[in-house]
């Protein structure tokens, strides 16, 4: 009798089954993930200071007769800084702090301690440059690494990296000049190209579904903050009598500082968390089954190309960043050439665009989670609504750009298109989380990587149609073209976009059929 009871045993049928119906709750006040919020935005902004303070501090490091350039010079130095970078978004405004510093640091050029460089326009071209070629040449390496590393890994080194580049830069100019400086802001743009893949990595692990759109946006205003911070922090220290220099090891050390930060405290995932509480990573995660994925290495390349939703997102993508780098090169141009006035002359004028984009950003995520989690429009309504927002709003300021002659309502129309552009966080940006949150990385990888390619050849499409910088005429026909891509650009994204994960997401790396069958009846008794 002893033998038989011990080949059997009681099943806890009632545990089981209750341990594997938990629901998930409905609600979960603040908690670690707004943590982790906090210190994405943290490093995000510091970033974006380290990126586009160089617009500003070349000035005080450059010779005072290199300085005094005309505006068309200091415009097309703008260009060359957007057009290599598919989301610098403030970086124009550093040309209005340029004149200021001019002003401001001719008296006591002479006095300075430190040594300015006698370098023409086109060496300052290539130092502003470097960054954007390096970012361009490490956009794929950096992706596939947040992908295979995940993001928290690659933005911690790609802040340790341009921190101590940056600290160096002062020493290193010496010795070895303008090539120097080159070469470190190629270092920082290499190591910062996966920036937007690992932000989208984190991003896709952290945050709830019904928490998507607001969070996305509230990350995404580092972009602005540090480019406008990184500007004015250039200018102040440049002018103070630490000089120039310090604007190097500040930045250097605030980006030190922000590695150390999200080395200690930042997780990729909730799983990867010490402290938080399973309620909490109960709600992060809902009822998706991307959580039980764990051997997430293998990206599923084949998947993602030939994906009609993935390639609605790509299009969008392109013509949303070249017709926003379009608008911040170009119209300030036009106004210039055209209606005689220089814009970026009055800080206040070129900074409102920036200022009306901080609201706008979060509007869009808070107003995007509200009509979603109340039912009022589904996820797939939502995402078209606030994309088609954000590029009818550019094509209509582009073409309403070109009829109004006053500089006021030009500059009105550039504050709308700015405000305008921050819905396509959550449109094609945050679509992207909702199609494959375990590959977030690499989906946007490739399509910043085509963005950028298509970004590369803006100005010889400009050249060719603007041959009269003059002729009203040429800058309506170049206007009407970008104003008409853009909006091709979003019809494919309405019309073949979708809002639902995509298969490949789940089992993509899980490589026999009895694997796949195995995760599938998983995943439905888990739900």
């Amino acid at each position: 009798m002893s033998e038989k009871s011990s080949d059997y045993c009681k099943v806890p049928t009632n545990e089981i089954l209750n341990s594997l119906e938990r629901t998930v709750p409905s609600h979960y006040g603040c908690g670690v993930r707004h943590i982790q919020f906090v210190i994405f935005l943290l490093c995000m902004t510091v970033a974006f200071i380290a990126r586009s303070h160089l617009g500003v501090t070349i000035v005080a490091m450059t010779n005072i007769s290199q300085k005094n350039v005309t505006n068309e010079t200091l415009i097309n130095v703008t260009e060359q800084i957007d057009t290599n970078s598919i989301f610098s978004e403030a970086e124009f405004i550093g040309i209005s702090e340029t004149d200021e510093l001019n002003n401001n640091t001719e008296a006591e050029n002479s006095t300075s301690k430190h040594e300015v460089y006698d370098w023409d326009m086109s060496i300052q071209e290539m130092v502003l440059g470097a960054f954007f070629t390096g970012y361009c040449i490490g956009m794929v390496p950096s992706g596939i690494l947040s992908q295979r590393c995940g993001g928290k890994i690659s933005f911690q080194f790609s802040l340790l990296i341009n921190g101590i580049t940056s600290i160096v830069t002062p020493w290193l100019v010496e010795w070895g000049g303008w090539k120097a400086v080159c070469g470190c802001r190629f270092l920082q743009g290499i190591s910062q190209s996966g920036t937007y893949p690992s932000i989208q990595s984190l991003l896709s692990k952290w945050v709830p579904a019904n928490e998507l759109g607001a969070f996305t946006s509230y990350i995404y205003t580092g972009t602005t903050l540090g480019t406008v911070i990184g500007f004015q922090l250039g200018g102040f220290l440049a002018e103070s009598r630490w000089g120039w220099p310090t604007t190097f090891w500040v930045v250097g050390i605030l980006c030190i500082l922000c590695s150390i930060i999200m080395t200690i405290f930042g997780a990729a995932s909730p799983n990867d968390h010490k402290s938080i509480s399973e309620e909490e990573k109960m709600f992060i995660f809902g009822d998706r089954s991307d959580k039980l994925i764990k051997r997430n290495k293998k990206v599923p390349w084949k998947s993602i190309i030939t994906s009609k939703p993935i390639w609605a997102t790509y299009v969008s993508n392109i013509s949303s960043g070249c017709t926003f780098i379009f608008f911040l090169t170009q119209v300030p141009s036009y106004i210039h050439y055209i209606l005689g006035n220089d814009v970026m002359k009055s800080g206040l004028l070129s900074s409102l665009p920036y200022i009306a984009s901080l609201f706008t950003s979060v509007g869009f995520g808070i107003l995007s989670d509200y009509l979603t989690n109340n039912n009022i429009l589904s996820t797939k309504t939502a995402r078209r609504i606030s994309n088609s927002f954000s590029q009818v709003g550019i094509s209509l300021s582009l073409f309403m750009s070109t009829v109004v002659t006053s500089t006021e309502l030009v500059v009105t129309c550039l504050v709308i298109a700015m405000g305008c552009q921050m819905g396509v966080h959550t449109g094609w940006m945050v679509n992207q989380i909702d199609l494959a949150p375990n590959y977030t990385g690499a989906v946007m990888t490739i399509g910043n990587s085509m963005a950028t390619f298509f970004i590369q050849l803006m100005p010889f499409m400009i050249s060719n149609i603007v041959i009269d910088v003059r002729n009203l005429i040429q800058w309506r026909i170049c206007f009407g073209i970008v104003a008409a891509w853009t909006l091709v650009g979003n019809a494919v994204f309405v019309i073949m976009m979708s809002a639902e994960k995509q298969p490949w997401n789940d089992y993509a790396d899980i490589s026999t059929d009895e694997e796949k069958n195995e995760h599938e009846n998983n995943v439905i008794v888990k739900k």
